[in-house]
């Protein structure tokens, strides 16, 4: 292949450079079908959780909520007998 810009290598470089070549392989510039697959089901995803702040007050709700629906739902069992 031959260079382009001249003006700027000095002659003895330009002499020397020319003595190689370089071999490029060709490279796609389409994935096949299987890749394209493949990368969608290795991406990683987000955690949906990132976008809310957890905290303290929060996680002890998440815990207690269940206790309070089962107490809630006995008692009124309770009334109706």
């Amino acid at each position: 292949m031959k260079r382009q810009n001249n003006k700027t290598i000095p002659k003895e470089l330009h002499d020397f450079l020319d003595q190689y070549t370089v071999d490029v392989p060709p490279i796609p510039l389409r994935k096949n079908k299987l890749d394209q697959v493949g990368d969608f089901l290795t991406e990683p995803v987000t955690n949906p959780l990132d976008r809310k702040s957890i905290s303290p007050s929060l996680l002890l709700k998440i815990q207690l909520a269940p206790i309070g629906i089962v107490l809630a739902l006995s008692t009124g069992a309770m009334l109706l007998m």
